[in-house]
């Protein structure tokens, strides 16, 4: 029944997009392109959580961009508007929660937000001329950006080519805007893939195609983690394999969901405040380092919360083919 409710609309969506597209295709509507800086598109074909997050921050990690990197964010979720840049005393409603996160973790990067992609790098490169790459955070649907490489980012239990137009599904646009893409990064994978499973996975996208999977590290934020029952909660849009991983450290007394890039009301602050004040000794919140930084905003407000939460890091590896990856990289850049 859902499936024909939901058909006409994604129908009508699809096409109002299948316009859109052909305009920028048939140069109706501009498309700019930079000879400087280079720009790196991480986007995806579906709405939620796809691994764009821990690609760009892979992506800072694993080349020596020295300070001639930057990244520009939307910054979903900030309640500012226009060009801004992102500082290390920035709050998560500022700038968004991403963008933030990733300055935190990576100071020394120049690192901006703006709705519009051409005008922020505009910016950016005007007012640091010796930016000379700049990788944009879920991009791949602003046309008016001509990006010298698009990575898109699908998950291997969700992949886009199994997915609908939204509202029956969760695509941005019809799966063959994939045609875009210059690769296409399988994430969440499982650690043992076998190579069925990818030959599988590439006979259905006519890009290459590499894969990628998550590995968390040790809490942070609270000195000690051992021996500890955590309540585990999260604003992001699958934390299915979150709470997953919080099991495997010890004790999962609880869990709660909030949706992506949630701003916590003061009425959910007080309650989480009031909860950590009844909580034992080897008792706490654990969260995602995204929603760490979005309450780091808080922490004088509810000094029992701040001490009584801690975050979980993690990162993307690639399970083969990162040589080759970069490469392709490489040769896209340096045309």
């Amino acid at each position: 029944m859902k499936n024909v409710i939901t058909w006409f609309p994604a129908l009508l969506y699809g096409i109002i997009i299948s316009i859109r597209n052909a305009f920028y295709d048939w140069g109706w509507f501009k498309s700019h392109h930079f000879d400087q800086p280079k720009t790196i598109v991480v986007g995806n074909l579906a709405v939620g959580g796809t691994g764009k997050s821990p690609l760009v921050s892979y992506l800072i990690q694993h080349k020596s961009w020295k300070k001639s990197l930057g990244i520009l964010s939307r910054g979903y979720g900030r309640v500012s508007k226009g060009f801004r840049w992102v500082e290390r005393d920035s709050t998560a409603a500022e700038v968004g929660d991403e963008p933030l996160t990733y300055k935190t973790t990576f100071p020394d990067i120049h690192i901006a937000v703006c709705e519009s992609r051409v005008a922020g790098i505009e910016q950016m490169v005007n007012q640091i001329p010796e930016i000379e790459t700049v990788i944009l955070d879920d991009a791949f649907q602003h046309r008016a950006l001509k990006a010298d490489f698009n990575i898109i980012c699908t998950t291997f239990d969700q992949p886009y080519f199994k997915d609908h137009l939204m509202p029956m599904g969760r695509l941005r646009e019809w799966r063959e805007g994939i045609e875009r893409a210059d690769v296409v990064l399988v994430t969440r994978c499982p650690s043992q893939l076998s190579q069925q499973q990818m030959e599988y996975v590439k006979s259905e996208i006519p890009k290459p195609v590499f894969f990628a999977s998550i590995r968390y590290g040790n809490p942070k934020g609270i000195q000690e983690f051992n021996q500890i029952s955590w309540h585990a909660l999260a604003g992001i849009a699958n934390p299915i394999l979150f709470f997953e991983q919080v099991d495997k450290l010890g004790v999962l007394k609880s869990t709660q969901s909030y949706p992506d890039h949630h701003r916590f009301t003061q009425a959910e602050l007080q309650e989480l405040n009031t909860k950590a004040t009844k909580m034992a000794e080897n008792e706490a919140f654990i969260t995602t380092h995204k929603d760490y930084v979005r309450l780091q905003a808080v922490f004088q407000d509810f000094p029992v919360l701040a001490k009584k939460l801690a975050y979980l890091p993690m990162e993307m590896y690639f399970l083969k083919g990162e040589v080759e990856f970069w490469s392709l990289m490489n040769q896209s850049l340096t045309k």
